[in-house]
Protein backbone atom coordinates (compact mmCIF):
# COMPACT_ATOMS: atom_id res chain seq x y z
CA UNK A 1 0.00 0.00 0.00
CA UNK A 2 1.37 3.18 -0.87
CA UNK A 3 2.22 6.13 1.50
CA UNK A 4 -0.59 8.37 0.42
CA UNK A 5 -3.27 5.64 0.69
CA UNK A 6 -1.99 5.21 3.97
CA UNK A 7 -2.33 8.36 5.08
CA UNK A 8 -5.64 8.48 3.81
CA UNK A 9 -6.67 5.64 5.76
CA UNK A 10 -5.34 6.92 8.80
CA UNK A 11 -7.50 9.97 8.18
CA UNK A 12 -10.07 8.38 7.93
CA UNK A 13 -9.59 6.45 10.93
CA UNK A 14 -9.17 9.40 12.86
CA UNK A 15 -12.32 11.10 11.70
CA UNK A 16 -14.50 8.78 12.97
CA UNK A 17 -12.63 8.29 16.44
CA UNK A 18 -13.11 12.51 16.02
CA UNK A 19 -16.95 11.72 15.61
CA UNK A 20 -17.01 8.95 18.00
CA UNK A 21 -15.84 11.32 20.78
CA UNK A 22 -18.01 14.48 19.44
CA UNK A 23 -21.21 11.86 19.61
CA UNK A 24 -20.57 10.61 22.88
CA UNK A 25 -19.26 14.16 24.58
CA UNK A 26 -22.64 16.02 22.99
CA UNK A 27 -25.35 12.78 24.22
CA UNK A 28 -23.59 13.40 27.70
CA UNK A 29 -24.61 17.10 27.54
CA UNK A 30 -27.64 16.32 27.10
CA UNK A 31 -27.84 13.72 29.76
CA UNK A 32 -26.45 16.14 31.78
CA UNK A 33 -28.61 18.59 30.70
CA UNK A 34 -31.96 17.07 31.55
CA UNK A 35 -30.89 15.00 34.97
CA UNK A 36 -32.55 17.40 37.62
CA UNK A 37 -35.59 16.63 35.19
CA UNK A 38 -35.25 13.64 35.80
CA UNK A 39 -34.88 13.79 39.36
CA UNK A 40 -37.51 16.53 39.91
CA UNK A 41 -40.79 13.86 41.34
CA UNK A 42 -38.28 12.64 43.53
CA UNK A 43 -37.03 16.35 45.02
CA UNK A 44 -40.76 17.48 44.83
CA UNK A 45 -41.81 14.10 46.67
CA UNK A 46 -39.59 14.77 49.34
CA UNK A 47 -40.65 18.09 50.22
CA UNK A 48 -37.12 19.70 48.52
CA UNK A 49 -39.38 21.31 45.93
CA UNK A 50 -42.56 22.92 45.29
CA UNK A 51 -44.10 23.23 41.56
CA UNK A 52 -42.90 26.78 41.64
CA UNK A 53 -39.09 26.31 42.83
CA UNK A 54 -39.58 23.39 39.49
CA UNK A 55 -40.45 25.95 37.66
CA UNK A 56 -37.61 28.35 38.53
CA UNK A 57 -34.76 25.98 38.16
CA UNK A 58 -35.57 24.95 35.23
CA UNK A 59 -36.23 28.73 33.81
CA UNK A 60 -32.90 29.74 35.22
CA UNK A 61 -31.07 26.89 33.15
CA UNK A 62 -33.31 27.80 30.13
CA UNK A 63 -32.45 31.87 30.26
CA UNK A 64 -28.64 30.83 30.35
CA UNK A 65 -28.43 28.51 27.93
CA UNK A 66 -30.49 30.47 25.26
CA UNK A 67 -28.00 33.52 26.16
CA UNK A 68 -24.81 31.31 26.13
CA UNK A 69 -25.41 29.04 23.01
CA UNK A 70 -24.92 32.71 21.17
CA UNK A 71 -22.02 33.18 22.87
CA UNK A 72 -21.02 30.08 22.42
CA UNK A 73 -21.35 30.48 18.90
CA UNK A 74 -19.32 33.41 18.74
CA UNK A 75 -16.66 32.44 20.94
CA UNK A 76 -16.23 29.52 18.98
CA UNK A 77 -14.57 31.37 15.95
CA UNK A 78 -12.22 32.98 18.47
CA UNK A 79 -10.66 30.55 20.60
CA UNK A 80 -9.84 26.39 20.27
CA UNK A 81 -13.38 24.68 19.66
CA UNK A 82 -11.51 21.80 21.66
CA UNK A 83 -10.91 23.54 24.82
CA UNK A 84 -14.36 24.88 24.36
CA UNK A 85 -16.02 22.09 23.85
CA UNK A 86 -13.87 20.59 27.24
CA UNK A 87 -14.97 23.52 29.32
CA UNK A 88 -18.51 23.45 28.80
CA UNK A 89 -18.32 19.28 29.89
CA UNK A 90 -16.40 20.31 32.96
CA UNK A 91 -18.37 23.64 33.81
CA UNK A 92 -22.09 21.49 33.37
CA UNK A 93 -20.49 18.44 35.17
CA UNK A 94 -18.60 19.70 37.53
CA UNK A 95 -22.32 22.36 38.59
CA UNK A 96 -24.55 18.68 38.37
CA UNK A 97 -22.14 17.00 41.11
CA UNK A 98 -22.53 20.31 43.70
CA UNK A 99 -26.36 20.43 42.77
CA UNK A 100 -26.31 17.03 44.54
CA UNK A 101 -24.71 18.44 47.59
CA UNK A 102 -26.89 21.32 47.55
CA UNK A 103 -30.33 21.47 49.69
CA UNK A 104 -31.56 25.47 49.05
CA UNK A 105 -33.51 26.82 46.25
CA UNK A 106 -31.17 29.63 46.00
CA UNK A 107 -28.01 27.23 45.56
CA UNK A 108 -30.20 24.98 43.14
CA UNK A 109 -31.30 27.70 41.13
CA UNK A 110 -27.68 29.23 40.97
CA UNK A 111 -25.86 26.14 39.98
CA UNK A 112 -28.51 24.97 37.31
CA UNK A 113 -28.24 28.26 35.53
CA UNK A 114 -24.29 27.72 35.77
CA UNK A 115 -25.05 24.15 34.08
CA UNK A 116 -27.32 26.01 31.21
CA UNK A 117 -24.84 28.47 30.61
CA UNK A 118 -22.31 26.04 30.31
CA UNK A 119 -24.22 24.07 27.91
CA UNK A 120 -24.21 26.95 25.39
CA UNK A 121 -20.71 25.78 24.57
CA UNK A 122 -21.63 21.79 23.38
CA UNK A 123 -23.08 22.66 19.76
CA UNK A 124 -21.13 25.66 18.94
CA UNK A 125 -17.92 23.43 19.23
CA UNK A 126 -19.27 20.51 17.51
CA UNK A 127 -20.21 22.53 14.93
CA UNK A 128 -16.99 24.54 14.02
CA UNK A 129 -15.40 20.72 14.90
CA UNK A 130 -17.47 19.00 12.15
CA UNK A 131 -16.89 21.69 9.37
CA UNK A 132 -13.12 21.23 10.28
CA UNK A 133 -12.79 17.55 9.73
CA UNK A 134 -15.41 16.42 7.15
CA UNK A 135 -15.92 17.38 3.76
CA UNK A 136 -19.05 19.50 2.25
CA UNK A 137 -19.71 16.24 0.71
CA UNK A 138 -20.04 14.64 4.32
CA UNK A 139 -20.98 17.58 6.46
CA UNK A 140 -24.42 17.24 6.45
CA UNK A 141 -24.22 13.72 6.93
CA UNK A 142 -22.47 13.59 9.98
CA UNK A 143 -23.48 16.83 11.39
CA UNK A 144 -27.12 15.06 11.43
CA UNK A 145 -25.95 11.61 12.55
CA UNK A 146 -24.26 14.06 15.77
CA UNK A 147 -27.56 15.59 16.55
CA UNK A 148 -28.73 12.22 16.93
CA UNK A 149 -26.55 11.97 19.92
CA UNK A 150 -29.40 13.77 21.60
CA UNK A 151 -32.38 11.41 20.86
CA UNK A 152 -30.12 8.78 21.16
CA UNK A 153 -29.39 10.19 25.16
CA UNK A 154 -32.52 11.08 25.28
CA UNK A 155 -34.50 7.44 24.92
CA UNK A 156 -31.38 5.52 26.88
CA UNK A 157 -30.71 8.48 29.99
CA UNK A 158 -34.16 8.25 31.37
CA UNK A 159 -34.10 4.74 32.20
CA UNK A 160 -30.88 4.72 33.88
CA UNK A 161 -31.52 7.63 36.10
CA UNK A 162 -34.76 5.75 37.28
CA UNK A 163 -33.22 2.47 37.96
CA UNK A 164 -30.59 4.87 40.31
CA UNK A 165 -32.52 6.72 41.56
CA UNK A 166 -34.81 3.86 43.03
CA UNK A 167 -31.87 1.90 43.84
CA UNK A 168 -29.99 4.86 45.77
CA UNK A 169 -31.40 8.44 45.45
CA UNK A 170 -31.85 11.50 43.79
CA UNK A 171 -28.38 12.80 44.68
CA UNK A 172 -26.82 9.50 43.40
CA UNK A 173 -28.38 9.72 40.58
CA UNK A 174 -27.01 13.06 39.32
CA UNK A 175 -23.52 12.15 40.81
CA UNK A 176 -23.63 9.48 37.90
CA UNK A 177 -24.41 12.31 35.51
CA UNK A 178 -21.91 14.58 36.20
CA UNK A 179 -19.47 11.78 36.66
CA UNK A 180 -20.38 10.75 33.15
CA UNK A 181 -19.65 14.54 31.50
CA UNK A 182 -16.33 14.73 33.74
CA UNK A 183 -15.04 11.35 32.17
CA UNK A 184 -16.28 12.45 28.37
CA UNK A 185 -14.38 15.90 29.35
CA UNK A 186 -11.01 13.61 29.97
CA UNK A 187 -11.82 11.51 26.81
CA UNK A 188 -12.13 14.99 24.64
CA UNK A 189 -8.92 16.73 26.12
CA UNK A 190 -6.89 13.07 25.74
CA UNK A 191 -8.14 12.25 22.52
CA UNK A 192 -10.00 15.17 20.42
CA UNK A 193 -7.74 17.36 18.02
CA UNK A 194 -9.03 20.76 16.60
CA UNK A 195 -8.09 20.44 13.02
CA UNK A 196 -6.56 17.64 10.84
CA UNK A 197 -3.44 19.68 10.26
CA UNK A 198 -2.83 19.66 14.17
CA UNK A 199 -3.32 16.03 13.92
CA UNK A 200 -0.24 15.59 11.76
CA UNK A 201 -1.99 14.99 8.47
CA UNK A 202 -1.16 16.79 5.26
CA UNK A 203 -4.41 19.74 4.22
CA UNK A 204 -4.93 18.29 1.28
CA UNK A 205 -6.94 15.57 3.10
CA UNK A 206 -9.16 19.10 4.64
CA UNK A 207 -11.38 20.71 3.69
CA UNK A 208 -9.33 23.77 3.96
CA UNK A 209 -7.80 22.48 0.85
CA UNK A 210 -11.02 23.16 -1.40
CA UNK A 211 -11.18 26.95 -0.85
CA UNK A 212 -11.19 29.05 -2.98
CA UNK A 213 -8.63 31.14 -4.55
CA UNK A 214 -8.27 33.99 -6.23
CA UNK A 215 -5.22 35.12 -7.91
CA UNK A 216 -3.55 32.43 -6.27
CA UNK A 217 -4.20 33.84 -2.59
CA UNK A 218 -6.80 32.90 -0.10
CA UNK A 219 -9.22 36.11 0.28
CA UNK A 220 -11.05 34.36 2.77
CA UNK A 221 -9.57 35.98 5.98
CA UNK A 222 -10.33 39.65 4.18
CA UNK A 223 -14.08 39.06 5.64
CA UNK A 224 -15.20 40.29 8.99
CA UNK A 225 -18.60 40.05 11.15
CA UNK A 226 -19.79 43.13 9.53
CA UNK A 227 -19.44 41.22 6.09
CA UNK A 228 -21.45 38.76 7.68
CA UNK A 229 -24.76 40.84 9.09
CA UNK A 230 -25.00 41.98 5.41
CA UNK A 231 -25.28 38.81 3.93
CA UNK A 232 -28.98 38.57 2.72
CA UNK A 233 -28.42 34.68 2.94
CA UNK A 234 -28.46 34.79 6.85
CA UNK A 235 -31.45 36.53 7.55
CA UNK A 236 -33.20 34.51 4.65
CA UNK A 237 -32.13 30.87 7.06
CA UNK A 238 -32.46 33.20 10.29
CA UNK A 239 -36.41 33.70 9.28
CA UNK A 240 -37.22 30.41 8.39
CA UNK A 241 -35.47 28.89 11.25
CA UNK A 242 -37.60 31.03 13.57
CA UNK A 243 -40.83 29.76 11.65
CA UNK A 244 -39.35 25.87 12.25
CA UNK A 245 -38.44 26.18 15.40
CA UNK A 246 -41.68 27.77 17.03
CA UNK A 247 -43.65 25.41 15.22
CA UNK A 248 -41.52 22.61 16.54
CA UNK A 249 -41.62 23.82 20.14
CA UNK A 250 -45.16 24.22 19.87
CA UNK A 251 -46.35 21.00 18.83
CA UNK A 252 -43.97 19.26 21.43
CA UNK A 253 -45.38 21.76 24.14
CA UNK A 254 -49.05 21.81 22.97
CA UNK A 255 -50.02 19.05 20.59
CA UNK A 256 -51.01 16.93 23.94
CA UNK A 257 -52.87 19.89 24.74
CA UNK A 258 -54.80 20.00 21.49
CA UNK A 259 -55.98 16.51 20.83
CA UNK A 260 -56.86 16.21 24.54
CA UNK A 261 -58.82 19.26 25.93
CA UNK A 262 -59.82 20.55 22.07
CA UNK A 263 -60.59 16.69 20.80
CA UNK A 264 -61.26 15.03 23.59
CA UNK A 265 -58.76 11.92 23.19
CA UNK A 266 -56.96 10.45 26.15
CA UNK A 267 -53.99 11.17 27.73
CA UNK A 268 -52.75 7.67 26.53
CA UNK A 269 -52.76 9.18 22.79
CA UNK A 270 -51.65 12.07 23.54
CA UNK A 271 -48.62 11.01 24.61
CA UNK A 272 -48.12 7.98 21.88
CA UNK A 273 -48.98 11.49 19.14
CA UNK A 274 -45.63 13.20 20.98
CA UNK A 275 -43.59 10.10 21.21
CA UNK A 276 -44.26 9.91 17.32
CA UNK A 277 -43.13 13.23 16.56
CA UNK A 278 -39.89 12.72 18.28
CA UNK A 279 -39.15 9.27 16.94
CA UNK A 280 -39.93 11.59 13.04
CA UNK A 281 -37.44 13.81 14.42
CA UNK A 282 -34.32 11.32 14.65
CA UNK A 283 -34.91 9.58 10.83
CA UNK A 284 -36.00 12.84 9.46
CA UNK A 285 -32.82 14.43 10.98
CA UNK A 286 -30.75 11.48 9.31
CA UNK A 287 -32.19 11.81 6.02
CA UNK A 288 -32.20 15.48 5.63
CA UNK A 289 -28.24 14.92 6.29
CA UNK A 290 -27.85 12.44 3.89
CA UNK A 291 -30.45 13.11 0.87
CA UNK A 292 -28.57 16.95 1.19
CA UNK A 293 -24.94 15.69 1.06
CA UNK A 294 -26.21 13.95 -1.81
CA UNK A 295 -27.52 17.41 -3.63
CA UNK A 296 -24.33 18.95 -2.73
CA UNK A 297 -22.75 16.67 -4.56
CA UNK A 298 -24.88 16.11 -7.80
CA UNK A 299 -25.68 19.92 -7.83
CA UNK A 300 -23.52 21.62 -5.97
CA UNK A 301 -21.14 23.46 -8.88
CA UNK A 302 -24.44 23.40 -11.71
CA UNK A 303 -26.85 25.47 -9.77
CA UNK A 304 -26.79 28.89 -8.14
CA UNK A 305 -27.89 29.22 -4.57
CA UNK A 306 -27.17 26.56 -1.88
CA UNK A 307 -28.38 23.22 -3.17
CA UNK A 308 -29.80 21.89 0.54
CA UNK A 309 -31.84 24.78 0.37
CA UNK A 310 -34.16 23.05 -2.55
CA UNK A 311 -34.78 20.08 0.14
CA UNK A 312 -35.85 22.39 3.00
CA UNK A 313 -38.40 23.53 0.45
CA UNK A 314 -40.05 20.50 -0.23
CA UNK A 315 -39.65 19.43 3.89
CA UNK A 316 -41.11 23.19 4.94
CA UNK A 317 -44.06 22.09 2.38
CA UNK A 318 -44.57 19.00 4.62
CA UNK A 319 -44.39 21.00 7.61
CA UNK A 320 -47.72 22.77 6.69
CA UNK A 321 -49.23 19.57 4.93
CA UNK A 322 -49.18 17.76 7.91
CA UNK A 323 -50.71 20.46 10.38
CA UNK A 324 -53.17 21.12 7.79
CA UNK A 325 -53.81 17.44 8.31
CA UNK A 326 -54.20 17.27 11.97
CA UNK A 327 -55.95 20.66 12.36
CA UNK A 328 -58.66 19.50 9.54
CA UNK A 329 -59.14 16.04 9.39
CA UNK A 330 -58.35 15.29 13.15
CA UNK A 331 -61.11 14.36 15.34
CA UNK A 332 -62.21 13.09 18.50
CA UNK A 333 -62.66 9.89 16.60
CA UNK A 334 -59.42 9.69 14.51
CA UNK A 335 -57.62 6.73 15.34
CA UNK A 336 -53.98 6.32 17.15
CA UNK A 337 -52.83 4.76 14.15
CA UNK A 338 -53.79 7.53 11.95
CA UNK A 339 -52.35 9.76 14.57
CA UNK A 340 -48.98 8.12 14.75
CA UNK A 341 -48.76 8.56 11.31
CA UNK A 342 -49.09 12.38 11.10
CA UNK A 343 -46.98 12.81 14.28
CA UNK A 344 -44.55 11.36 12.63
CA UNK A 345 -44.07 12.83 8.81
CA UNK A 346 -44.42 15.82 10.95
CA UNK A 347 -41.52 15.15 13.21
CA UNK A 348 -39.88 13.94 10.40
CA UNK A 349 -40.34 17.19 8.27
CA UNK A 350 -40.07 19.45 11.50
CA UNK A 351 -36.37 18.07 12.51
CA UNK A 352 -35.47 17.68 8.69
CA UNK A 353 -35.79 21.11 8.37
CA UNK A 354 -34.12 22.25 11.35
CA UNK A 355 -30.87 19.62 10.62
CA UNK A 356 -30.23 21.51 7.30
CA UNK A 357 -30.91 25.06 8.54
CA UNK A 358 -28.01 24.61 11.00
CA UNK A 359 -25.94 23.12 8.30
CA UNK A 360 -26.64 25.85 5.69
CA UNK A 361 -25.31 28.35 8.16
CA UNK A 362 -22.31 27.15 9.19
CA UNK A 363 -20.95 25.54 5.54
CA UNK A 364 -22.00 29.15 3.81
CA UNK A 365 -19.10 30.93 5.46
CA UNK A 366 -15.70 30.79 5.70
CA UNK A 367 -14.48 28.61 9.16
CA UNK A 368 -13.32 31.62 11.34
CA UNK A 369 -16.98 33.13 10.37
CA UNK A 370 -19.60 30.02 10.84
CA UNK A 371 -19.83 29.55 14.29
CA UNK A 372 -21.10 33.38 14.42
CA UNK A 373 -23.41 32.65 11.56
CA UNK A 374 -24.67 29.56 13.38
CA UNK A 375 -25.22 31.61 16.39
CA UNK A 376 -27.23 33.95 14.50
CA UNK A 377 -29.34 31.64 13.41
CA UNK A 378 -29.77 29.95 16.40
CA UNK A 379 -30.49 32.98 18.54
CA UNK A 380 -33.19 33.22 15.81
CA UNK A 381 -34.56 29.67 16.63
CA UNK A 382 -34.45 30.64 20.39
CA UNK A 383 -37.21 33.67 19.55
CA UNK A 384 -39.47 31.31 17.95
CA UNK A 385 -39.01 28.67 20.90
CA UNK A 386 -40.17 31.84 23.29
CA UNK A 387 -43.13 33.08 20.95
CA UNK A 388 -44.43 29.34 21.01
CA UNK A 389 -44.62 30.08 24.61
CA UNK A 390 -46.46 32.60 26.74
CA UNK A 391 -48.00 34.19 23.00
CA UNK A 392 -48.82 30.74 21.95
CA UNK A 393 -50.68 30.12 25.64
CA UNK A 394 -52.57 33.51 24.97
CA UNK A 395 -54.04 32.65 21.95
CA UNK A 396 -55.30 29.27 23.21
CA UNK A 397 -56.39 31.15 26.28
CA UNK A 398 -59.03 33.42 23.23
CA UNK A 399 -59.58 31.08 21.22
CA UNK A 400 -58.28 27.14 21.40
CA UNK A 401 -55.15 24.94 20.93
CA UNK A 402 -56.19 24.86 17.34
CA UNK A 403 -56.27 28.40 16.37
CA UNK A 404 -52.25 27.79 17.13
CA UNK A 405 -51.54 25.24 14.98
CA UNK A 406 -53.44 26.96 12.44
CA UNK A 407 -51.38 30.23 12.23
CA UNK A 408 -48.26 27.70 12.34
CA UNK A 409 -49.75 26.25 9.11
CA UNK A 410 -49.88 29.60 7.46
CA UNK A 411 -46.54 30.39 8.26
CA UNK A 412 -45.11 27.28 7.24
CA UNK A 413 -47.18 27.47 3.80
CA UNK A 414 -45.40 31.44 3.21
CA UNK A 415 -42.01 30.08 4.66
CA UNK A 416 -41.51 27.63 1.92
CA UNK A 417 -43.23 30.09 -0.20
CA UNK A 418 -40.50 32.52 0.52
CA UNK A 419 -37.86 30.00 0.03
CA UNK A 420 -38.93 29.22 -3.53
CA UNK A 421 -39.20 32.70 -4.69
CA UNK A 422 -35.36 33.90 -2.78
CA UNK A 423 -34.03 29.80 -3.45
CA UNK A 424 -31.41 31.47 -5.65
CA UNK A 425 -29.80 34.20 -2.80
CA UNK A 426 -26.48 32.81 -1.47
CA UNK A 427 -23.99 34.33 0.73
CA UNK A 428 -22.49 35.72 -2.87
CA UNK A 429 -22.02 39.41 -1.34
CA UNK A 430 -19.30 38.47 0.62
CA UNK A 431 -17.68 36.69 -1.99
CA UNK A 432 -18.12 39.70 -4.35
CA UNK A 433 -16.80 42.18 -1.95
CA UNK A 434 -13.49 39.82 -1.34
CA UNK A 435 -12.82 39.54 -5.08
CA UNK A 436 -12.97 43.50 -5.43
CA UNK A 437 -10.68 44.21 -3.11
Amino acid sequence: MSKDATSKSGFWRTQLTTFAVLFAGYASYTYNRKSVSFALPNLMKNGLLDKSAAGTISSSQNTAYAISKFLGGVLSDKISAKWLFFSGLVLSGGATVLFSTSSSLTMFAALWFLNGFAQGAGWPACAKLLKKWFSPEQFGTFWSALSASSNVSGSLCPFLATWVIEHFDWRASLVVSGGVTLTSAICVALMLRDSPIEAGFNKDFTQEATKKKTDGKSTVHQLTWRDLIQSPFLWLVSAVYLIVFAAKTSVTEWGQMYLIEDLGHSAFTGSGFISAVETGGFFGGIAAGYVTDWLKKKWGKKTPGNPRMFAAIWFMAGVAGFLFVLTTFVTTHTSQFFLTVIGFGLGACLYACIAIYGIVASESYPSHLSGTAHAVVALAANVGAILSGLPCSYVAQWYNWRAIFIVLEVLAAAAALFLIIFRKVTPGLLEDKSKSQ
